[in-house]
C-alpha cells in the first residue's frame, strides 16, 4: 500500500498533466482556467481524505485526457465502480455519500477538488451536511 503523501502528489501530478493537455488539445473549454487554480493552490486543492483520494486516482486516468476530463467533471459517486464508491450506512440502508465543503454539498467527482481555492476540508455527509461514515467496499487480495 503506498503511503497517503506519495499517493496525493502523484495524483496532482497526474491532474495538472491531464488537465495541461486538455487544454492544449481543446483550448478555450474552460479547462485553463481550472488548471491555473490548481497549479496556484498547489496540492492543497486536492482533499485529504484517503477515501476521496482512491475515487481522483481511479477517475485520473492518462490514456486518454479527453474522456479523463469528461470522467472527472461529469460522473457522480453513483456511477464509480463498486470497490471506491462511497458508501454509507444509515439506518438499516445503505446509500452513496455526499461530499460536503462548508455549505456546498455535491455527488460529483469534480467537487473533490477545491477549484475555487477555500481552503475548507471537505468530508463525507448526508445530503443535508450532516456527517457519515463510510463503509469499507474494497476487495482484500489473499
Amino acid at each position: 500500500m503506498r503511503i497517503l503523501e506519495v499517493k496525493d502528489l502523484e495524483i496532482y501530478k497526474r491532474l495538472l498533466r491531464i488537465l495541461g493537455a486538455y487544454a492544449k488539445e481543446a483550448p478555450a473549454q474552460g479547462i485553463e482556467r481550472l488548471l491555473n487554480s490548481v497549479v496556484e493552490q498547489g496540492k492543497k486543492a486536492l482533499p485529504k481524505d484517503k477515501h476521496a483520494l482512491n475515487i481522483l486516482d481511479e477517475v485520473l486516468d492518462e490514456e486518454n485526457p479527453a474522456d479523463t476530463v469528461q470522467k472527472l467533471m461529469n460522473m457522480r459517486f453513483a456511477n464509480l465502480p463498486i470497490c471506491c464508491k462511497p458508501v454509507a450506512k444509515l439506518g438499516r440502508r445503505c446509500q452513496c455519500a455526499y461530499w460536503n465543503r462548508g455549505d456546498y454539498t455535491s455527488d460529483r467527482v469534480k467537487d473533490l477538488i477545491d477549484w475555487s481555492g477555500t481552503g475548507k476540508s471537505g468530508k463525507w455527509s448526508e445530503v443535508d451536511g450532516s456527517p457519515v461514515k463510510l463503509l469499507d467496499m474494497s476487495k482484500e487480495e489473499k
